[in-house]
């Protein structure tokens, strides 16, 4: 346009908006402008729109305050160009957010300061100052919506308040208390609709996420489960999809207890519980039951020791004479045997009648939620399952005949996790398993069946496992082609199931199962390059989205995230790792098309698949090295046996792509699965695979110490870092990840991890302090065992600073620090080039009670290792003669088979020099070594060729003991 045109139809513009008295043809115009705007204020051409928005919005008309809040709003939606005057913009603000004439004025206030704030950066310390001192008018505007039952312009209040919290900038910070308590009122204020409380019940659960370290600091936990478990109580509508007050005030105990320390969250919540169990109203009841469900997957470590005692209070709920009770005692069940699995498998003869029971029951919901308890149950269950197996398959087979629905499809998986409990022995059941099974697998009229179908493929699949490939390759070829087409019907949920299927067969097959890689590896390339953006979610409702003025929001506009692709790109990834593990060379034609899509996934918006992704490069990067058949590695760097040329050109790809997404990564889980598959990666291939990058990985690991790394940044607030002993479990996790990364970085490196070692043993050091949980302090001295077992003589420096923590740690009042003390201990004085047999007397005195009444069997086993360390090296400084009865009376190891190397390297060195108490002692050693030769995996094949030697040896130089006639004489060949 000509220069006057436009000159006359932005002018014509602000004329038309400000005599319109229609607000929809009113914001459309004013979305014109914006869209004018855009172009026009950042080239300094529309100078005089900022004056007649001031105008405007300070106008004694009220229609005109509307008018220019509203486009300054609109502005601020699509462009920056207000940037530069924020400040006066906020000083407006300040007055056209307490109007007093217009509701709209002041609501539209709100939503343009929501708009504002994405523009503030941090330094603008008195624009953040003015913005904060608003809050509290932003609360009344809100409070105002609420009393007048507005909820559309309530959603819009509750959407701004849910964009500040998202931001670094503190503009809610000092007002976090007052928000919370303001929140939780509108939660439990009956006398709003369901839909504004399930608004502020969701405010309080993103606040804990972002807000945590401040919701700490002003010991806010308290006041917030006591305020939420009541709201707990109340009634829930019937459709299970439908959100409700009861339903987020669940979700928000949840997020309590993922995000902050079980210490503050777990004794309070379960004073609730408790107290509600014993109410005579069933709501109460039930929610007690919900409750404790929904706090066990952020307070497993903490709960453990109180397990038993919870245990009793779910059974009387499984009990209750009320089915709401029993349903949700079941939910409760359901999450302890997720997460409790061996003291869950260990109450089974108290807990499998009752669950039995409930399957009976006329209720559907209850026999549904039965059935997944039981599922839980049966997949840590192991051989505790073979006393219930008849009547247990005869139950599943009788439901599997005659129940309907999704409770058919639980049962079907119930059958695939009796497979795994009970291995082999389910052969007996598997054709009548098959004969049904086999028959869902053809089924796809409805969602139902299609749901049915897939969980039956996915059962099939542990099936396989339990039987074995003799047993399942008759059905094999018709069951791969019923799977395959599956992968056709346009059902992800079908596709997820499918892949884990071909999974678990590649896993049983192997080599035979190459032939079918060729149309199953399309498929999965396929699906890890499914585009979300290409299909939106269908809206029940064309205009429940859609602003008052008729238009969408900006909101709207942006396709939504389908989370149910991102599963199957999940899924997709994880099976192309495994497809390689298990068809080895075979898949190597597909190597480099997968390779090249799993590194895409790395940045994935979808944290799952991001661990996925990296959780496939990485067992590449491990099958590719097994394939490789290179020498042994050796520790340090420089590097002394390369990685073999195809190993090292994926390293290349792998582990920038992986350190990359590292560095930026928000989700904690995902640098937790990083840590996780480096170490198993480290241990497998060695230093090859960090030479190149170690200076970066010791500098990630170093910020997560020091609780900087990104995915930490919640952990700090305007205060800083949070100065206290306890954190939630998940952080915990994310520290322990980082640190088994350092001690298989000092395996890997040897006497090279000197300097790292200087940077991370303090930091790991201060982890064991009384104060510190279990987990924590077994940890940090299994960390420090680690460093010391892997740098060899290099640990010398660091004596003083380990031995102390370690002979402490042997009187730990908790097995598993003890354990990793005793561990620690031998560690040290194997590898330290400083004489410290000064303090073997000490040491000895703080072992010997390991050896006694130790429920946890590592510990006497670790202490065994330790002790043969100690001899080892300095022999003079121990008193043999009175060790050893002690040391050979507990003997073999029971769990902790690494432990064996030392121990009968011990025992070999003592044979051969003829040591006077072990040659009276022969016949007791060699049925120990009778009993561990019998096992086929508690020896390394050096330590047991070494052992077969000695026997040998001892049954020529003393044919009176008679060994060809003792078990021992199969290995006297």
């Amino acid at each position: 346009m000509e220069e006057e045109v436009r000159t006359a139809v932005k002018a014509k513009l602000l004329e038309i908006i400000l005599n319109e008295q229609e607000s929809l043809p009113r914001h459309s115009t004013a979305r014109v402008i914006a869209t004018v705007g855009r172009i026009e204020i950042p080239a300094n051409t529309w100078n005089e729109l900022l004056a007649f928005l001031f105008q405007c919005s300070s106008s004694t008309n009220a229609g005109h305050r509307e008018v220019g809040v509203y486009i300054i709003y609109a502005i601020f939606e699509v462009t920056d160009a207000f940037a530069d005057n924020l400040r006066q913009l906020l000083e407006l603000f300040s007055r056209t957010i307490v109007d007093p004439d217009s509701q709209v004025v002041r609501i539209t206030t709100v939503q343009a300061l929501g708009k504002m704030a994405d523009f503030i950066d941090e330094d603008q310390k008195e624009e953040i100052a003015i913005f904060s001192d608003l809050v509290p008018h932003m609360v009344n505007v809100l409070q105002q919506c609420l009393n007048d039952s507005d909820e559309e312009s309530a959603a819009r209040c509750f959407d701004v308040f849910d964009t500040l919290l998202l931001l670094e900038v503190p503009i809610l910070s000092k007002h976090v208390q007052n928000l919370i308590q303001f929140f939780l009122n509108i939660g439990g204020n009956k006398s709003y609709e369901p839909v504004m409380r399930v608004q502020g019940l969701s405010f309080l659960m993103w606040a804990i996420v972002y807000k945590k370290t401040k919701i700490q600091r002003l010991k806010l936990v308290t006041p917030m489960i006591q305020a939420l478990m009541p709201i707990a109580a109340e009634e829930e509508p019937e459709d299970s999809d439908e959100d409700s007050p009861a339903r987020l005030a669940f979700k928000v105990i949840n997020t309590l207890a993922t995000n902050l320390p079980p210490q503050q969250v777990f004794p309070v919540a379960l004073e609730g519980i408790l107290a509600y169990m014993a109410n005579a109203d069933p709501l109460y009841r039930k929610a007690a039951m919900v409750t404790l469900a929904v706090l066990v997957e952020g307070s497993v470590d903490f709960i453990r020791p109180k397990f038993n005692d919870l245990l009793l209070v779910v059974c009387a709920g499984l009990q209750d004479p009320e089915a709401n009770v029993r349903r949700a005692a079941c939910m409760a069940l359901s999450s302890f045997a997720e997460e409790f699995d061996q003291e869950v498998a260990e109450n089974h003869a108290t807990l499998l009648p009752l669950v039995f029971n409930l399957m009976n029951e006329p209720t559907p919901e209850i026999t549904k939620q039965a059935c997944n308890a039981l599922d839980a149950i049966l997949e840590g269950l192991g051989e505790n399952i073979l006393q219930y197996l008849p009547v247990l398959m005869e139950k599943l087979l009788h439901m599997l005949d005659h129940v309907q629905g999704e409770t058919r499809a639980i049962v079907v998986a119930a059958i695939g996790s009796a497979a795994h409990a009970s291995g082999s022995d389910f052969t007996p059941y598997f054709p009548e398993v098959m004969k049904r099974l086999q028959h869902l697998m053809t089924l796809h009229s409805n969602e139902d069946e299609l749901m049915l179908r897939a969980v039956s493929t996915d059962a099939l699949g542990a099936i396989a496992a339990a039987v074995g490939k003799d047993a399942f390759r008759p059905y094999l070829n018709d069951l791969m082609n019923l799977a395959m087409e599956g992968l056709l019907l346009d059902n992800t949920r079908l596709r997820e199931c499918g892949y884990y299927f071909f999974a678990g067969i590649a896993q049983v097959f192997e080599d035979e199962f190459s032939p079918y890689l060729a149309g199953i590896v399309p498929q999965l390339i396929a699906s890890c390059q499914l585009d979300e953006n290409s299909t939106r979610l269908d809206n029940e409702n064309d205009n429940e989205d859609a602003d008052e003025d008729g238009e969408d929001t900006g909101e709207d506009l942006n396709y939504v995230f389908r989370s149910a692709i991102a599963d199957e790109k999940e899924v997709a990834a994880d099976t192309i790792g495994e497809f390689f593990q298990h068809t080895r060379s075979a898949f190597l034609p597909y190597v480099e098309s997968s390779v090249q899509e799993l590194i895409k996934l790395t940045t994935h918006m979808s944290d799952g698949v991001r661990k996925a992704s990296c959780g496939a490069l990485f067992n590449f990067l491990r099958t590719f090295y097994k394939l490789s058949n290179c020498e042994e590695w050796k520790a340090g760097i420089p590097v002394a046996v390369p990685l073999h040329d195809n190993v090292a050109q994926l390293n290349s790809l792998v582990m920038p792509a992986i350190l990359a997404i590292w560095e930026d990564e928000d989700d904690k889980m995902v640098v937790v699965q990083v840590c996780q598959e480096m170490v198993e990666t480290v241990k497998l291939c060695g230093p090859g695979v960090v030479a190149d990058h170690i200076t970066v990985i010791a500098e990630h690991l170093n910020l997560i110490f020091e609780k900087k790394a990104y995915c930490q940044q919640e952990l700090a607030d305007d205060e800083g870092l949070l100065d206290e002993d306890e954190q939630a479990e998940f952080d915990a996790l994310l520290i322990s990840s980082a640190s088994d990364l350092v001690g298989a970085l000092a395996s890997a490196l040897g006497e090279s991890f000197v300097t790292y070692a200087k940077v991370f043993i303090p930091h790991i050091a201060k982890y064991y302090k009384k104060s510190k949980p279990t987990s924590e302090r077994s940890m940090a001295i299994g960390c420090l065992g680690e460093i010391a077992a892997g740098m060899l003589g290099g640990i010398t420096e660091f004596t003083e600073t380990i031995f102390p923590i370690a002979l402490k740690g042997l009187s730990d009042e908790e097995a598993e620090v003890r354990s990793n003390a005793a561990f620690t201990v031998g560690a040290l004085c194997q590898n330290t080039n400083l004489d410290i047999s000064s303090q073997y007397p000490t040491l000895l005195t703080a072992l010997y009670p390991l050896f006694q009444g130790q429920q946890l069997e590592n510990v006497t086993d670790n202490a065994c290792g330790a002790v043969a360390r100690m001899i080892m090296k300095h022999p003079s400084a121990v008193p043999v003669e009175q060790v050893l009865p002690v040391f050979v009376q507990a003997l073999p190891l029971k769990r902790d088979f690494e432990e064996n190397e030392p121990v009968y390297k011990l025992l070999f060195s003592l044979i051969r020099s003829q040591n006077a108490w072990v040659f009276s002692n022969l016949s007791q050693l060699l049925t120990i070594f009778a009993e561990v030769l019998s096992k086929e995996d508690e020896l390394k094949p050096h330590t047991r060729q070494e052992m077969v030697e000695i026997v040998k040896a001892l049954n020529s130089q003393f044919p009176e003991l008679n060994i060809g006639g003792s078990p021992l004489g199969a290995y006297l060949q």
